[in-house]
């Protein structure tokens, strides 16, 4: 098996057609379904197909894998953050076990159907003209609601910012000053 390269190896920061990202909120309900229902793939051998406001993937995970779990906390005193990241990596030399669509294309005839999520907001992380990282929170029709308001060092601390942002924007409460 060979290395693949990270992020940091990348001449961009663009996705190639064949790549799909989704995060989101949670409850830890949620994130419990989400686990069963890719357990449930994993065992039967179905696939499994997860949607976002762009585009479609359908997954087949094949009998043998790499599983790779890691698990980090950054104990910083003004916003502590702990992250779990799951990957799992196999050889797919037909290039048929992940199948990426744009909704664009009107080619949905794998997807399975979605409630809402065509009406779902969505987080941006980008670099600005002074190359510091920003975040912005855009709604569904195209509008951004929120953005981070400052810049960050790098794209990481953006991130960890938006999630922030996800993590407490459940429990927020509107408070009336006049």
């Amino acid at each position: 098996m060979t290395d693949t390269p990270n992020d940091a190896d990348r001449s961009d920061g663009t996705d190639t057609a064949d790549s799909f990202a989704l995060e989101r909120a949670y409850d830890r309900t949620d994130v419990a379904e989400l686990l069963r229902e890719l357990t449930a793939a994993a065992e039967s051998g179905r696939p499994v197909t997860f949607s976002d406001d762009g585009q479609t993937v359908r997954i087949t995970i094949p009998d043998r894998v790499v599983a790779g779990l890691e698990a980090t906390s950054d104990p910083t005193p003004d916003h502590p953050v702990a992250d779990l990241t799951l990957e799992l990596e196999w050889d797919d030399p037909d290039g048929s076990s992940v199948r990426v669509t744009d909704r664009d294309d009107g080619d949905t005839t794998d997807a399975e159907p979605t409630n809402d999520t065509e009406r779902t907001s969505r987080f941006e992380v980008y670099e600005d003209a002074a190359g510091e990282w920003r975040w912005r929170l855009v709604h569904w029709n195209g509008n951004i609601i929120a953005d981070s308001g400052e810049g960050y060092a790098s794209r990481f601390n953006a991130e960890r910012a938006a999630r922030g942002v996800m993590r407490n924007a459940p429990t927020a409460t509107i408070h009336r000053h006049d």
